[in-house]
Parts: C-alpha cells; sequence; structure tokens
C-alpha cells in the first residue's frame, strides 16, 4: 500500500509511523512541512494528518479528489492530539451530526489514543472514531538526496529504495544548547507546561456549576487514579450532562484546571521541595505557583538518556498514559517514571511498581532511591525501553489502524 503523511503539529508522531509503514513493507512518504504535487501525481491509499480539522474542508475535498484521478480516493486518517469534539470543534449535537457526516462521506477515521474520550465520542454519535494506542518505533527512515545530502521529507520510500537508511530516533536531535544539556544530565528532569494559557485565552468563563463538576469528577480521579474521566462522570452521576457536547467543551476546560494542571502542581512542588537541585524543571507557567523553572525549550529533550530520569505527571488532554511526550521519551531511550493512572500497567507492564508513583511522597521516596543506584536505573531503562517496543509497537498497531479506515 501507499501511504501519505501530512499535517502540522506534533510531526515525531508521523516520523516513526512513516519509518514503521516502510518496516512493514508499505510505500510511504513525509509530505512535511506542505504537500507538492509531484508528491500526489500516483495511487496513494491513505492519507495520514495531523490536524485536519484546522484545514479547510474544501480543500481536503480538492486534494482527496485529485488523487483519486490516480486510482481510488484515499481514506483519511486523522490523528487526534485533542478530545474529539475539540478536534471538529463540534458545540452542539446538530454539529456534531453534520461532522460525523461529512466524514463518512469522505472516508476520515478519527484515531483516538485515549480510550475513555473515544467512548465519550462515540455516545456523542461520532462513528468515525477509534482507539488505538500511540505506538513507538527504533527508527528514522531517510534517503540519498542528489546533492549528497539525506531525505527525510518529501520523499517517497520503501524497503527496496536505494540508499534506504535506518536510523536510531534519536539521531534527531533538533535544537541544540550544550550548557542546557549537560545542565539536564544525571537529574530528575520534567519538560512540560505548568499553565496552559491557551485553555482561557479568548473565552468566556466557565459557569462556577460546571467548574463544581469538575472539581467533583477531579477528587474522584485522585482518590482512584486508575479511572478515567468518562468513568469518574458517570460515578459522580454527570452521565446525562456529559451527553451535552457544549457542558462538555467547558467541563474539559475547567477539568485541565482541577485535575491535570493541579497534578502537576502538587507534584513538581513535592519534588522540589524533597529533591532540591536534583529535580530539573523546565516549561512555562510554573511562575504562577511560585516554582521555578527553566524556559520553554525543545533542547533538553535531546538530554533524555543523560537525566537520571525523565518524569510524566499527566497529560493535560487525556486520561492516558499512553501519548506523545512520555513516548518520546521512550524512543529517545530515556528512563521514563510516571505518576501512576490510567494504562500505566500497559506503559510500564512489569515495571509498573518499581518505575511508577502514586502521591508526591511515594515519587520523593522513589527517585531519592533511584539517584544513588546507577546500576538500578539501568537495568529498569533496558528492561522497561525492551518492553515498550515490544507492547507498543507500530508495526503491531499500524495494521489494525489501517484495517479501520474505510469502514
Amino acid at each position: 500500500m501507499r501511504f501519505l503523511l501530512c499535517g502540522q503539529g506534533t510531526s515525531e508522531i508521523l516520523w516513526s509511523i512513516h519509518a514503521a509503514l516502510v518496516d512493514l513493507g508499505h510505500e510511504s512518504v513525509l509530505a512535511l512541512p506542505d504537500i507538492s504535487q509531484e508528491l500526489i501525481d500516483r495511487r496513494i491509499d491513505v492519507l495520514f494528518v495531523l490536524n485536519l480539522f484546522e484545514i479547510p474542508r474544501p480543500t481536503v475535498e480538492m486534494l482527496r479528489a485529485y488523487i483519486g484521478q490516480f486510482g481510488t480516493r484515499p481514506a483519511i486518517v486523522h490523528i487526534c492530539l485533542k478530545h474529539p469534539l475539540e478536534e471538529i470543534g463540534a458545540g452542539t449535537v446538530e454539529q456534531i451530526r453534520e461532522a460525523d457526516r461529512w466524514m463518512t462521506e469522505h472516508d476520515v477515521s478519527m484515531w483516538c489514543m485515549c480510550r475513555g474520550s473515544a467512548e465519550q465520542a462515540a455516545r456523542f454519535g461520532l462513528t468515525r472514531v477509534f482507539h488505538e494506542p500511540l505506538g513507538v518505533h527504533r527508527w528514522i527512515c531517510t534517503a540519498p538526496a542528489t546533492d549528497g545530502s539525506v531525505d527525510l521529507y518529501k520523499r517517497w520510500m520503501a524497503p527496496d529504495t536505494p540508499g534506504l537508511r535506518r536510523h536510531p530516533y534519536g539521531a534527531m536531535k533538533g535544537q541544540s544548547d550544550t550548557d542546557v544539556e549537560s545542565s539536564v544530565r544525571d537529574r530528575f528532569l520534567y519538560l512540560g507546561q505548568g499553565w496552559p494559557d491557551h485553555l482561557e485565552s479568548g473565552r468566556a468563563p466557565v459557569p462556577p456549576a460546571i467548574r463544581h463538576d469538575a472539581e467533583m469528577v477531579a477528587a474522584e480521579m485522585t482518590d482512584r487514579p486508575v479511572m478515567d474521566r468518562l468513568q469518574a462522570m458517570d460515578s459522580c452521576g454527570l452521565t446525562d450532562r456529559s451527553a451535552d457536547p457544549a457542558w462538555t467543551l467547558d467541563f474539559n476546560r475547567a477539568f485541565t484546571i482541577a485535575f491535570a494542571v493541579e497534578n502537576r502542581r502538587r507534584f513538581a512542588a513535592a519534588l522540589r521541595n524533597g529533591l532540591g537541585d536534583g529535580f530539573a524543571l523546565w516549561g512555562n507557567g510554573w511562575e504562577r505557583f511560585g516554582i521555578e523553572a527553566g524556559p520553554v525549550s525543545p533542547a533538553p529533550r535531546n538530554a533524555y538518556p543523560a537525566a537520571a530520569a525523565c518524569l510524566d505527571f499527566g497529560s493535560l488532554a487525556y486520561d492516558t498514559a499512553i501519548f506523545p511526550r512520555t513516548l518520546e521519551i521512550v524512543k529517545r531511550g530515556g528512563l521514563l517514571v510516571s505518576w501512576r493512572h490510567a494504562d500505566t500497567d500497559r506503559l510500564f507492564g512489569p515495571q509498573e511498581d518499581e518505575l511508577t508513583f502514586t502521591d508526591g511522597a511515594d515519587a520523593v521516596r522513589l527517585l531519592s532511591a533511584l539517584a544513588g543506584d546507577a546500576d538500578r536505573r539501568a537495568r529498569l531503562r533496558s528492561a522497561h525501553l525492551e518492553h515498550c517496543f515490544d507492547a507498543l509497537a507500530l508495526t503491531a498497531i499500524l495494521p489494525r489502524v489501517v484495517g479501520r479506515a474505510g469502514r
């Protein structure tokens, strides 16, 4: 089969999908940052797209019709980086129905990495949403260019492409800063936002009643962190309200603050107090909580393998431990340590007890023990990476995703 990967956003996801498709025996191209005509003058079976719903629908329809001249019109798989309702921008039942009709007509499916969000989307009547975890792949593929450099983007690649090379994922360094990277070495690193300013930008405040509902669900999930928010909303008697898309959009905004941001605050504060300079924190918005942090920068990602461990306190968007940041740490060969919540059993497998913490005190205890035992850290890193590249292999996940496309 032939696959075109395009869109804007977290392109690292597409690097891995591209290489995994090639290793599965397919032909694939990363059409980034834009799609040029020479790439689409051929039969294409499936498009994988980031942020599809930011592209005008007529443009999507024209692209699909143009490619259809060379064979059948391709199926489209949109990779959800947000809740499906937020992706399609639907606040009413009729808007949901209209979006679902359009997706059905144009063979668009939505790949949602969070099981609870996919189940909620189905309750709303979004028939084209399905759940599969995001996965990992060890390699990135390149091919030689005519000028002697290498092509990553805008080059169709297949297993028999002359000069095809597979590079370890961590070879993609991106922006580099040796001072930043050396400052992370042998410290416990968290790289992420403290406060998501984009949530409230240009929007009316969430009504107090919905904030109260979000705080109630957040309390339920703090007590029982293996639950996702859909399960917790049902447990709190909010099943009927959660069927209202407008309510859900406001609820998600309030819940992100009440739960996801609060988790980040409490864990970062505990680790700063418990580990001192052994805890390296980078990202915007932490000053809001009086917690010192380095500025926003992608450079510390290059040092994931050199950190004592790379930490995760949960996603802002989803109720799953398996999302782009955690998988990026794995693909770069870092030792991942996480708050124990939904899906950590799948992410960590046999190492879950040794690499997850339940609260701030437990995090300090676990990391303090790891700090003084480099051999144990090396053993856990090796065992966990082996588990992830097996249990979350994109070469196993992608055939299921492609099988969903066109249904």
